[in-house]
């Protein structure tokens, strides 16, 4: 991963495993919540005003139908009942009693070549009036032609101006269609009558309503942004259709206490789901959550630190210690770790993954012909020789450049009876055993002459002691049992030369471990090192780094 790509993944990482950004998160996990609760209640009243204006335009449209159905009823008792002379005396009483049907239509025309020629209200007319040019042809599925806003002076009703429709010889004026007054007040209407070619005609209502409805057909939703809903629906004839409207400003006038609650509920609910949201991503990206789930995938590396033969004065062995790499690329210690790997029962995977790294970086970065001490560490609970010698198995083969050497701490879960058992078992299949932390915790000095242990490692304390201190002084001491004991001594620890000098006097100390010989180093800075300070190989030419 480039720097810049380092960069970016470790503040997206940051966002979620920062504690400094917990406040950040929550208000941020508290706005998403709160826009999608608005969002959903939004979407719940936008539907439900969608079907409350559905069902006032569906009532009001009703009316229409049953206009229609009249017209066209009309039509046919028309054609069935008036069988006497066209405008005669019988003629024009047979249109007067259709004219007396329950259905709203009482001017009846009769028609030839385009004039009126008698009317059911005026009798036969002394001069023939034409109807002039259709507004909508016949050419529909009811066959009917309609003249809109047609003044209706020559039927006597001067001023006045109405619909005639027409079909065949037949036609009469359609009672006005006007929207009811008893529409609710947080909607606006208009009524249009339409023809099948698309040209309409304003009826009733507010002007401009079906233009904008017409742009703004598409979900409740989606209409909720352009600050108005809108709702067009037509009778089943598709000649008289309705366009609503209903503003936001006419719904808060009416709904603001309203409003007012659900802007609350939404705010509540919001700051309960963003605690939860919360919880899960806190859950998510712990540090404990992140290491189980990159456990197995290469997230763990290794460190190398020299152990300095006194000696010789050279590197000739190392302590493999685990690192792991968080997502962001950081690079965390054990402490951090290892309780987890325990807690979960991860030890003897933990093991043999380390083992493994280590001899896959050191087989293929350590020059030929070098011999290394390679020192691992070995959890208490896992003194099990039966387990631990498959895992160390490829260091253990008959032409290994490496010495193999495990440090044990000694616990209060382990008898020395037990163990004593186990490191026999190590030792015969080539692993040499030592204990670590000797003079802290468990470690004693019954335990140092019972076991058959190949060296110690003196606690840290005893070398990081400032000197003339009681540690410092107890740190000759520990050197002369250990000295005692025939085992290889190995001290950790080791900040400043000034110790480390001090050690080589006493030419009982077999290794120094610290900060002041080199820090813990990946492979390559390892390999480097040993070119430097490390032995010469036997096969080549010593490498400089």
């Amino acid at each position: 991963m480039g720097d810049t790509e380092g960069v970016r993944m470790s503040r997206i990482v940051g966002l979620f495993i920062s504690g400094t950004h917990r406040r950040s998160l929550r208000l941020i996990l508290w706005l998403i919540s709160f826009v999608l609760m608005l969002s959903g209640a939004a979407w719940f009243v936008a539907e439900q005003v969608a079907i409350n204006m559905r069902s006032e335009i569906a009532t009001t449209l009703s009316s229409y139908e049953r206009l229609r159905h009249n017209v066209l009823s009309t039509f046919d008792v028309m054609d069935q009942r008036l069988v006497a002379e066209p405008c005669s005396p019988a003629f024009l009483d047979e249109m007067r009693r259709i004219a007396f049907l329950p259905d709203g239509i009482n001017e009846l025309l009769y028609v030839e070549n385009g004039n009126v020629i008698c009317s059911v209200n005026s009798g036969v007319f002394p001069h023939p009036a034409s109807l002039g040019a259709a507004d909508v042809d016949a050419a529909n599925p009811f066959n009917v032609s309609f003249w809109l806003d047609r003044d209706l002076g020559f039927l006597r009703l001067e001023g006045m101006a109405g619909t005639i429709a027409r079909r065949g010889q037949y036609a009469m004026v359609i009672p006005g269609q006007t929207l009811p007054a008893t529409a609710p007040r947080w909607m606006d209407q208009e009524l249009v009558f339409r023809a099948i070619d698309s040209r309409w005609w304003h009826r009733s209502g507010s002007p401009g309503i079906y233009l904008e409805a017409l742009e703004h057909s598409g979900p409740a939703l989606s209409n909720l942004m352009k600050g108005a809903f809108y709702q067009l629906s037509c009778d089943t004839a598709g000649v008289h259709c309705i366009a609503g409207r209903a503003s936001l400003i006419n719904l808060f006038s009416l709904g603001w206490a309203t409003v007012a609650v659900i802007l609350l509920v939404a705010g509540v609910l919001a700051a309960w789901v963003a605690q939860q949201l919360q919880r899960i991503i806190e859950r998510y990206w712990s540090f404990e959550a992140r290491f189980l789930r990159r456990f197995d995938k290469g997230s763990v590396v290794c460190a190398y630190q020299p152990l300095l033969n006194l000696k010789k004065d050279l590197a000739t062995g190392c302590e493999v210690l685990a690192r792991w790499r968080d997502l962001d690329g950081t690079i965390v210690p054990p402490d951090r770790f290892l309780p987890i790997v325990e807690k979960r029962g991860l030890t003897e995977r933990f093991t043999a993954m380390v083992v493994a790294y280590a001899y896959a970086d050191l087989t293929a970065h350590l020059p030929r012909g070098v011999r290394l001490q390679v020192n691992f560490n070995i959890f208490p609970q896992d003194l099990d020789a039966g387990k631990l010698v498959p895992i160390f198995a490829p260091f253990l083969t008959e032409n290994t450049p490496f010495d193999v050497v495990v440090e044990i701490v000694e616990t209060a879960e382990i008898s020395p009876e037990t163990a004593q058992v186990e490191i026999e078992r190590l030792r015969a299949a080539g692993l040499k055993v030592y204990i670590d932390d000797f003079g802290a915790g468990y470690s004693s000095m019954h335990n140092l002459a019972a076991l058959s242990i190949d060296g110690v490692k003196l606690d840290r304390s005893f070398a990081m002691a400032p000197d003339h201190s009681v540690m410092s002084t107890m740190l000759t001491h520990a050197i002369d049992l250990v000295q005692a004991s025939g085992r290889s001594l190995v001290v950790e620890g080791v900040e400043t030369s000034d110790r480390l000098n001090a050690l080589k006097a006493t030419g009982m100390v077999d290794f120094a471990q610290g900060y002041g010989i080199a820090r813990p180093l990946l492979i390559e800075p390892f390999v480097a090192y040993l070119a430097d300070h490390g032995p010469r190989p036997l096969t080549r030419p010593r490498l400089v780094a």
